[in-house]
């Protein structure tokens, strides 16, 4: 077969060839006695319930076309076959939906974090869930990308960066289809909330912390939210096609991995695979709901969503609306601005000490200190500007008419702004960039004592204060407003969040609204500017 440079530089190795033989010669010679216990399959509370894969790939023919035991696959007694692993042992027996589960990773791994795609499309395989129940997956990587099922960027780091896989070419622009696997076939039970997840501080699987609250888990249990599959799935397939022939330039921004003069794009195929296993997973029931242990946000297939497939949403039939806060970043600032705030015994509504400890234990009572002795020593007249916008809503558009009015050319659209304020907001203190430092310092121009502000936060770590904030935006939509709609409304109003913003059924828009508008004002102490979106 023949095999391009990609293919060429994987996982082979003398080791590996060296085993393979040996083994072989066991086996025919008398028989292979040392063997490693078979590693269980995936469970699929872990695994998923289904994956996709290319329609263009037909496993069994595949396998008949490159029988597996041409790879570091060996029939151990003329009827099952197992792995090869580099030291001279057998692994587990050969099983296709394994080969099929990693398949489906491709478009898994992306689709639950959307800002790991840059323009090259490759994904980095190698998450706990192989190397705790699939210990002797290389040998079917190995295959797939000695059969140019995947290609390989060859890059690898032990222990910082695994190699990444893709589709190789002639799957690039082929649509996915849906394969559900066997035990699911045969009747067992779709979660639509993982019962346990993955815990990157402790590195173990752990009870998924969403079920203790009624007022969150309630309605996801219920599968009644509702994906028109048919309509979304053809939607993202005419979007990966235009992007493809439209060029790089049409490609999406990934504003995580751009930084100064670089711009990172987002892989269309890549896209497309992540949102086809979301679109999938709403559609069994499946919606991967968890709250994470870092800054405590809830994810779920649907934030894991481009907003665009949003307006194929429905719940029990019925149409949904998203409100959301206006800059909402900027505006959960201002509550920093107060120093009770940082007082953990205040009787202010919401302060730091009511946060998960995790959180506080980010701010040091010096580096606290020093944050109060700031404020203490501000008027209110320094900031009163910036509260004014950022609660009326309007802090991105006041930047872009800012910078716009100094030049001509090189206008700035909102998008850019945003995320102009997200660097502000979350970059280390220095200069990295000379794109970035003018950024910065357009806005510590206009806003030197929030500049300051911002700074003191990151004195320590420059992920403290987006931790900071995306905590406080937890507790308030999650624990607080979600819990009142549940408690006001009877159980009778559903919500699903997607980070700052809640989304309902359209007859609740009012109900929801009113209550937002209360809880963030009685946490803020700020009027906030919601935004209604029907999603149509």
């Amino acid at each position: 077969m023949d095999k391009n440079k990609d293919i060429q530089r994987l996982i082979v190795d003398k080791v590996w060839e060296d085993s393979k033989r040996f083994i072989l010669q066991e086996i025919s010679s008398q028989g292979f006695r040392k063997l490693i216990v078979s590693a269980l399959p995936i469970p699929l509370k872990y695994a998923g319930f289904t994956a996709m894969i290319p329609e263009n790939l037909n496993i069994d023919d595949h396998l008949q076309a490159y029988p597996i035991t041409n790879y570091y696959f060996a029939c151990t007694d003329g009827v099952h076959i197992k792995t090869i692993n580099r030291n001279r042992t057998l692994g587990s027996y050969f099983d296709k939906e394994r080969l099929i589960y990693l398949i489906g990773l491709i478009s898994s791994i992306p689709a639950k974090n959307k800002d790991s795609i840059d323009e090259n499309g490759f994904v980095h395989i190698n998450t706990p869930l192989l190397r705790k129940f699939f210990k002797d997956y290389l040998s079917y990587l190995d295959y797939l990308v000695r059969t140019e099922v995947f290609t390989c960027d060859g890059h690898y780091i032990p222990g910082k960066i695994s190699r990444g896989f893709k589709f190789a070419p002639q799957y690039k622009e082929t649509r996915l289809i849906k394969y559900t696997y066997s035990t699911v076939q045969q009747g067992e039970q779709i979660e639509a909330i993982p019962s346990e997840i993955y815990d990157e501080a402790t590195k173990q699987y752990i009870p998924n912390p969403l079920l203790n609250f009624p007022y969150l888990s309630y309605w996801y249990e219920q599968k009644l939210l509702r994906i028109d599959e048919p309509k979304a799935s053809e939607h993202a397939y005419i979007i990966m096609q235009k992007k493809f022939m439209s060029g790089v330039s049409s490609w999406d921004i990934n504003r995580d991995k751009s930084h100064g003069n670089y711009t990172c794009r987002k892989y269309p195929r890549s896209q497309y695979n992540a949102i086809m296993h979301n679109i999938s997973s709403i559609a069994l029931g499946e919606y991967n709901v968890k709250i994470d242990s870092n800054v405590h946000r809830l994810h779920s297939a649907i934030t894991n969503m481009q907003k665009d497939y949003r307006k194929f949403l429905s719940y029990n039939g019925t149409p949904l609306v998203n409100i959301d806060i206006a800059n909402s970043q900027p505006y959960l600032l201002c509550l920093l601005l107060n120093p009770l705030f940082w007082d953990k015994n205040s009787s202010l509504n919401l302060n730091i000490g009511i946060l998960p400890p995790n959180i506080q234990e980010r701010f040091s009572e010096e580096q606290i200190a020093n944050i109060v002795n700031y404020l203490h020593s501000l008027n209110l007249e320094q900031v009163q500007e910036y509260i004014t916008k950022a609660s009326e809503g309007e802090i991105y558009d006041y930047m872009v008419n800012i910078i716009n009015s100094r030049s001509t050319s090189n206008l700035v659209d909102r998008d850019t702004v945003k995320t102009m304020i997200l660097v502000v907001f979350f970059s280390s203190n220095r200069y990295f960039h000379q794109v970035d430092a003018k950024l910065k310092r357009v806005f510590n121009q206009h806003f030197p004592s929030i500049y300051e502000l911002i700074r003191l936060t990151k004195s320590n770590h420059k992920e403290d204060l987006a931790c900071l904030l995306q905590s406080i935006e937890s507790e308030i939509i999650l624990h607080r407003c979600c819990k009142r709609i549940w408690e006001e409304g009877y159980h009778q109003v559903p919500v699903f969040t997607i980070h700052d913003s809640i989304c309902t059924t359209v007859n609740n828009t009012e109900f929801v609204n009113k209550i937002m508008e209360q809880v963030l004002t009685e946490s803020t102490g700020l009027l906030p500017k919601l935004k209604v979106e029907i999603l149509n």
